[in-house]
């Protein structure tokens, strides 16, 4: 798996690739450079294509299309709005809306990150692989929790306690 240990062209960070890939330097990591850069040549491919003369044609179509389909869109959004709503569709509407929200569950492990809820993280072994494969080194798990915590710590910017802080957290979502 060390082979597949590959450097990102753009960040430089390492991640794991696929073998077919090992060995490859025009790689992008996946944590957004890979995206990043697609949607750059995409632009780049559409800007080049619209500076022929077909591509031209087809933007002048397409902008002309566009005013045509606002007009139509302004006209029924009129028309809606001197409509009442009937009786059934309010009820649906209001049905809709508490379908989600009972469906939004709030985690809150998953908001504080505490040294209890580390050691017994299902994730840490998985990190400890990860570690392994990409850095070469082998740490205990006590280890890895003392570099997670010390890695992941943030003082506060603001003057607030973090009593306050869960607090305002739950005002703001409630359970």
């Amino acid at each position: 798996m060390q082979r597949c240990v590959a450097f990102c062209a753009y960040c430089g960070l390492r991640f794991l690739t696929h073998p077919r890939c090992a060995g490859r330097v025009d790689l992008r990591c996946p944590f957004g450079c890979r995206e990043h850069h697609r949607r750059q040549r995409s632009n780049q491919r559409s800007a080049a294509y619209y500076q022929t003369a077909c591509g031209k044609r087809l933007k002048k179509r397409l902008n002309a299309g566009r005013t045509s389909d606002v007009q139509v869109a302004e006209g029924e959004a009129a028309t809606a709005v001197h409509e009442k709503p009937t009786p059934a569709g309010e009820q649906q509407a209001d049905q809709e809306r508490s379908e989600l929200s009972s469906n939004v569950e709030l985690r809150l492990e998953d908001v504080v990150l505490g040294q209890a809820t580390l050691r017994t993280s299902s994730m840490l072994p998985y990190v400890r692989m990860l570690v392994s494969l990409l850095e070469g080194i082998h740490l205990r798990r006590h280890e890895l929790v003392e570099l997670l915590l010390q890695s992941l710590r943030q003082h506060s910017i603001a003057y607030r306690t973090r009593t306050d802080y869960v607090l305002r957290f739950l005002h703001r979502y409630p359970p």
